[in-house]
């Protein structure tokens, strides 16, 4: 165990303390505690001697006993208040080695509360080991909760409560089988920063057996969600599409690995947001079920975002067959968004876990983009797109080609085919591979390959094939053939093709170009001056909004719209930003067509830049090089919010009408002390009896943003993107750009 552990045990007491008391919190304790576990901390990392050590563990224990009576608050920090847990937690003392480990019984609500104990026990150079120091309790993760029936037994279901990591509050699972009925729920509670609860909750309730409706079809399930200063975060669920996280999180398609993994699944999806809440209505639809399966089923829910008006539509779509589980199983994962703000519509469809006879697996991705904005474009794939090609301005994540290939571990022969289809505003692309593999003690491989795209404004085309075949043994090339070729036009049609063979001591290869025809290619015309370009997007009314409204002492009348006007509260700012191209440094194409000269644009007007995902590729003209080594997205300056200068300070108006408040009582009239309700109750039933599992959701991997520097220096010293600062070094033709981190540190290579 790392002994800095002490000293991080200290940090987290002292904040769950001052974030519990606030100004009550014992600042001078804490101050001694953190010094003492520092001392203790590099005692324990090389012990002088055992008086040393000795002397060490008094000061920690003279400093930690001071805070005996801010125990029971550190470790139900994040936990709600329920009876019998600050007793039990209060009942636990520093130099309890084992931890916490106990139950509190509410009627028939069985509370298990669990947390272990930080223990050194360091060792001298000689191997002498020195008496063991319990540095005190960790907090629980977690409450498990179970519900047992007045009759005997248990119930079959339970849930849990956890801490979240990052936030005050906690979330909530809930599993409950009630005969014909199965009740699953979880839920959030947390606070926002300027103090405003955020709540969320999903809940569904399946049929067992299914309700029947007719010509074979069921109703399985209902559910939904309702966020309260929720919004739906787009990004995240579009990733989480592709591995079906997002479905599991919303429908409980797959059990989830742990309560933890489920609340922050839910929190990612769906995280806290002032102003915006959520309402979800939820079901599953199936046809012929048998049994526990069904040859077909259908997990939809609709998620309305109030009020900007976004629409999020979830689906999951199976086809298998009952009581064969393992000859066909296709999951098909599907997320719609309608985005008024971004004038956006976005569909992604995914395969997910999808396998046919047992020994096929079949994959692959699906994506739409329809932008109907002020560079409105549509763009249809399904697989992918033809190598290197980007479809900026859409943004799209990274998509898999759609196929199927032959699983069987150890077996003689493997067996891969994959293609796509794709249709852009200016584009239509399509391709395949196929690769087959033959074990027999060597390996024989072999494929074929098809990439084409043609391109209708400049009308231009290109077409590649290639085929091949080796024989391999261990990883060593023996021998093989490969044939690739190329069509493009038009102006002129020019064929290249290139053969190879391949020895194990050399390669033999032929090369021929043809040109068929004469004539100059299909010119793209000028797109014109980049200047005028964004005078044209900064007087777009689509472009300028209110960058903030979140200001709860202002509300916005409703009253007719002006053209040119944006609303603005008074604390907030009006922002302009675009998607035409990127700005503050050179650029060579502009919506997919050449500019006259290399240029860039810069705003000079104050206030704070607003960024964007632009494809670098698509402004900037990139060799192959680059095109391999450099991100298909950076983010760029795109805009800036204006600043509302110095606030100006308004006369005070007197408010004379008067407010009732109406106090509700804590325990309801008519409800003795001993009375449980259990539709409160049901938000602790625990899966199982157990003890909940110990678990810490803290990161292991933290990234920072990696600015760039140019060689030589330019009038810059410094470039927040890796994309303005080669652009910048393109005008030198001795520089480069390099990391800042690699600027500062330059390594050193002479003598070697």
């Amino acid at each position: 165990m790392a002994t800095s552990e002490v000293s991080q045990y200290a940090l987290d007491l002292g904040s769950s303390l001052r974030r519990v008391l606030g100004p009550a919190a014992p600042t001078a304790d804490l101050d001694a505690l953190a010094a003492a576990a520092q001392q203790l901390a590099d005692m324990a990392a090389n012990p002088p001697s055992a008086a040393a050590w000795s002397a060490a563990t008094d000061a920690w224990e003279t400093a930690r006993n001071k805070l005996t009576g801010q125990l029971r608050q550190y470790l139900l920090d994040g936990l709600p208040d329920i009876p019998g847990l600050g007793d039990l937690a209060g009942s636990l003392g520093w130099d309890s080695p084992e931890g916490l480990h106990g139950d509190v019984s509410l009627g028939p609500l069985r509370l298990s509360f669990s947390s272990s104990s930080l223990v050194l026990q360091p060792r001298l150079p000689d191997g002498t080991v020195l008496p063991a120091l319990t540095v005190g309790p960790y907090q629980p993760s977690g409450i498990g909760a179970s519900l047992t029936s007045p009759l005997g037994g248990g119930l079959p279901g339970g849930g849990s409560i956890v801490r979240l990591a990052d936030a005050p509050g906690f979330g909530g699972t809930l599993n409950v089988p009630l005969g014909a009925l199965s009740i699953s729920a979880s839920a959030v509670l947390e606070r926002l920063p300027d103090g405003v609860p955020s709540f969320m909750a999903v809940m569904g309730v399946s049929f067992n057996p299914p309700i029947q409706l007719s010509f074979g079809f069921s109703l399985d399930r209902v559910g939904g969600l309702i966020g309260v200063h929720r919004t739906a975060a787009t990004d995240a669920l579009t990733i989480a599409v592709r591995t079906g996280a997002a479905a599991d999180a919303l429908f409980a398609t797959r059990p989830p690995a742990s309560p933890n993994a489920l609340i922050d699944s839910l929190r990612r999806f769906f995280p806290a947001f002032h102003g915006r809440h959520l309402i979800a209505p939820t079901l599953r639809l199936a046809w012929l079920s048998i049994g526990a399966g069904s040859f077909l089923s259908l997990d939809l829910g609709v998620v309305v975002e109030i009020p900007s008006g976004k629409v999020v539509v979830m689906g999951v779509a199976r086809a298998g067959i009952p009581g064969t589980p393992g000859l066909i199983h296709l999951r098909l994962d599907v997320l719609g968004i309608v985005d008024p703000a971004q004038s956006l519509v976005s569909v992604d469809a995914s395969l997910v876990d999808s396998h046919v006879l047992g020994i096929f697996s079949v994959f692959g991705d699906a994506a739409l983009r329809l932008n109907w904005g002020s560079q409105a474009y549509t763009v249809v794939s399904i697989g992918g797109f033809y190598p290197g090609f980007n479809p900026e301005p859409a943004q799209l994540p990274a998509m898999r080609r759609v196929g199927l290939a032959l699983e069987q571990g150890g077996g003689l022969i493997e067996i891969r085919a994959e293609g796509y289809l794709a249709f852009t505003t200016n584009t239509i692309q399509l391709g395949g591979r196929l690769d087959i593999t033959i074990f027999m003690g060597l390996s024989a491989h072999g494929f074929l390959q098809l990439d084409a795209l043609v391109q209708f404004r400049p009308f231009a085309f290109v077409a590649n094939a290639a085929a091949g075949f080796d024989v391999r043994a261990g990883g060593f090339s023996f021998g093989g053939v490969r044939l690739d070729g190329t069509v493009s036009g038009p102006g002129p049609l020019v064929v290249r093709g290139r053969l190879t063979i391949e020895t194990f001591l050399f390669d033999i290869s032929w090369d021929e170009t043809f040109s068929l025809g004469s004539g100059p290619a299909d010119m793209a015309p000028s797109p014109g001056a980049l200047l005028a370009i964004m005078q044209e997007e900064v007087t777009r009314a689509g472009n300028v909004r209110a960058a903030s409204v979140n200001d709860p002492a202002v509300v916005l009348a409703p009253r007719a719209t002006r053209d040119g006007v944006a609303a603005v509260p008074p604390t907030g700012a009006l922002q302009w930003s675009q998607r035409r191209a990127p700005l503050g440094f050179p650029v060579d194409r502009v919506d997919g067509l050449p500019l006259p000269v290399r240029v860039g644009v810069r705003v000079t007007t104050p206030g704070s830049p607003v960024t964007e995902r632009f494809a670098p590729g698509n402004y900037c003209n990139l060799n192959a090089a680059e095109q391999l080594n450099r991100p298909p997205f950076d983010v760029l300056d795109a805009g800036l919010v204006l600043g509302s200068g110095a606030p100006q300070t308004s006369a005070k108006l007197t408010d004379n009408r008067d407010v009732d408040v109406i106090v509700l009582p804590a325990n309801p009239p008519g409800l003795t002390g001993k009375a449980i309700s259990l539709v409160a109750a049901s938000g602790l039933v625990t899966a199982s009896q157990r003890a909940p599992a110990l678990g810490s959701t803290d990161a292991l991997i933290h990234a920072q943003h990696e600015t760039w520097a140019t060689v030589p220096p330019t009038d810059f010293p410094s470039y927040t993107s890796a994309t303005a600062a080669h652009a910048f070094a393109k005008g030198n033709t001795t520089g480069g750009a390099v990391p800042m981190a690699d600027f500062l540190a330059p390594i050193d290579l002479s003598g070697i």
